[in-house]
């Protein structure tokens, strides 16, 4: 028990110790949680600093040169080619065991960062529960035919009639149209 304590321990000061330096490509918002309705705590000028202290789906949760912490949209950053254990050790092998395992595979020194956002699961979409307030958000957001209308006759905007789309299952394929 004291041994795997102590591993721990050590894995996790390793992991802190190799955090990732970022820069922001545009300005971001610094939010409290990583959710886009949870509190703004500052806005992030672009090109500010940034070291990255977890990734959560497409949040990332950074530290800024003058020690606030929040979340941004991982979109919002680019990532240092050189960060955390990177920029102290040996930038081929990734700056040692932990960087390895996190360069494995990787031929060259150049990345390609990807975002993806987990979908709902059966279960997520069982246990889902209907959000009153947050109809009542969508609600005030609607418009009715009047004022759509008037908006489309803004002289830089066209008409474009698009049909509705059938129900699921009731379409003919294209080969069963000809």
């Amino acid at each position: 028990m004291k041994n795997s304590m102590i591993a721990l321990s050590m894995l996790f000061a390793a992991s802190a110790a190799w955090a990732e330096s970022a820069s922001t490509i545009r300005a971001a918002d610094l939010q409290e949680q990583s959710q886009l309705d949870s509190a703004v705590l500052a806005t992030l000028a672009p090109n500010t600093q940034v070291n990255v202290l977890r990734r959560v789906g497409a949040w990332s949760e950074v530290k800024t040169a003058d020690g606030k912490t929040g979340w941004v949209k991982m979109t919002a950053l680019k990532f240092a080619p050189e960060s955390g254990a990177q920029a102290s050790g040996n930038a081929k092998s990734g700056g040692g065991a932990l960087g390895g395992l996190l360069t494995a595979g990787r031929t060259s020194s150049s990345a390609t960062v990807t975002t993806g956002v987990k979908g709902l699961t059966a279960e997520d979409l069982q246990n889902a529960q209907a959000d009153t307030v947050e109809l009542e958000k969508l609600k005030a957001l609607a418009v009715n035919s009047r004022s759509a209308k008037n908006f489309a006759g803004n002289p830089k905007l066209t008409v474009n009639q698009v049909e509705y789309l059938e129900p699921a299952g009731s379409r003919k394929s294209r080969s069963e149209e000809q």
